[in-house]
């Protein structure tokens, strides 16, 4: 009996602070966010004070919009902001993809499990003499 009153109070405590700590979460509210398709969304005062969304550029239209502080990469592809230097599906140059076991790393596929300069990751060189298999620096 004195453990199952034990184990209620911990069980009942638990949740107090859970419930506390998502009641102190501030909540925030972005003035600009981007959508699914790279749109920046701006957050607009209408005439009697409520606000209204709108999609205010995209990046076809304006490339600059991939210049800005938070963007996810400088390069417009389809619509899209992206990173050349990291995205699968984008590597390089706009719509060249890596292939499945390949990632992007500065520009180029390569395949992580057995390159030996990036092995298991982008820039992860095994040293001189050694082997990548599997993603690791002298596996066997």
């Amino acid at each position: 009996m004195d453990t199952f009153k034990t184990s209620h109070f911990v069980v009942v405590i638990l949740m107090v602070l859970a419930i506390g700590i998502i009641l102190n979460e501030p909540l925030r509210v972005e003035a600009n966010y981007r959508d699914r398709c790279g749109r920046l969304i701006a957050s607009t005062r209408g005439r009697k004070g409520w606000n209204r969304t709108s999609a205010a550029m995209t990046c076809d239209r304006s490339p600059r919009v991939c210049r800005l502080k938070g963007s996810s990469g400088r390069a417009c592809c389809r619509k899209r902001c992206v990173d050349l230097r990291t995205n699968k599906l984008n590597c390089g140059r706009c719509g060249k993809s890596c292939q499945y076991s390949e990632i992007c790393c500065n520009g180029y596929c390569v395949n992580p499990m057995f390159d030996k300069r990036h092995c298991g990751g982008c820039f992860k060189k095994c040293n001189k003499g050694i082997s990548c298999a599997y993603g690791m620096c002298s596996y066997a």
